[in-house]
């Protein structure tokens, strides 16, 4: 019976446990982790996943899996390698490329996930040992380049869940450093308590806004989520301290702080993840 812990969404463990198979209970997540294994000639290791499992069966993926009960998620990631394709990895080789907070997703026959989700990468050079696995969850496993892994997803081999991979591995991240620490002002739009125009069942639980006179990608002035009051506003002056880059879209959300203070970065991930669990993306500060 595999237990897991159960977080709020701002990652904060909450002390009850949760049996896997069961519903999770509203407003409580669990921890996943999705881990890349890179070689040094660029080469990621991908497995195909076993003809018996219940999802996705004989497609292709990176490891992954729930973090369990009283594991940390580099723990719990590198333990799920060794199940899955029988590495033993060095923990410390790791690095933790984004979290994502996942409710629900309309791309993919609405599935439910309520859970953080950690994508890790790690180095590894070695050579490869299945035999080495303790499950049989995975039928095979090989390098792939970038391009047989692209090929794989355009011919829906890949779990399509994965598309993220093509922009998050990107190895020139975006420089925020000369609009992080700017003063900024501009327009509310969507306040505190208003739905979503699209969606009325969305509320916003932050106000959400523009900067005037400053554009994005989009052509359209450059949106905010603004962190500092639980009032309503119209208006807003703050601080940018930090920017969800999003891999998905072509525009950017910047973060502002109504009194210039810095926001822990699980409280901005939780905070924006009722609209941001849509999208695949990463915080700079």
């Amino acid at each position: 019976m595999e237990k897991w812990d159960l977080y709020t969404k701002y990652r904060e463990r909450t002390g009850k446990e949760h049996i896997r198979g069961e519903k999770i209970p509203e407003g409580f997540y669990h921890l996943v982790v999705a881990v890349w294994i890179r070689n040094r000639r660029g080469e990621y290791l991908i497995s195909q996943r076993s003809a018996n499992r219940p999802t996705f069966p004989l497609m292709w993926e990176c490891v992954g899996g729930s973090v369990l009960k009283g594991e940390s998620s580099r723990e719990g990631a590198v333990r799920e390698v060794k199940e899955e394709v029988g590495l033993d990895l060095d923990k410390d080789a790791g690095k933790l490329l984004f979290s994502k907070i996942r409710g629900s997703d309309d791309r993919y026959e609405c599935k439910v996930y309520n859970d953080i989700m950690d994508v890790w990468l790690f180095e590894y050079d070695g050579d490869l040992h299945l035999e080495a696995a303790t499950t049989d969850e995975v039928a095979a496993c090989k390098w792939m380049t970038v391009s047989d892994i692209k090929k794989l997803y355009e011919e829906k081999k890949l779990v399509q869940t994965l598309d993220y991979f093509f922009c998050a591995m990107e190895e020139n991240e975006p420089d925020y450093s000369q609009i992080i620490g700017k003063t900024v002002c501009g327009t509310v739009d969507r306040a505190i308590g208003m739905s979503h125009p699209q969606d009325t069942k969305m509320l916003y639980p932050i106000n959400y806004g523009y900067i005037d006179g400053v554009f994005a990608n989009d052509g359209e002035e450059q949106d905010v989520y603004i962190f500092g009051t639980d009032k309503p506003l119209q208006k807003f002056a703050g601080k940018v301290i930090a920017v969800w880059h999003r891999f998905n879209d072509v525009e950017d959300k910047w973060i502002v702080s109504l009194d210039g203070k810095d926001i822990p970065e699980e409280k901005i991930l939780g905070d924006i993840s009722f609209q941001e669990q849509f999208f695949y993306g990463k915080l700079y500060k």
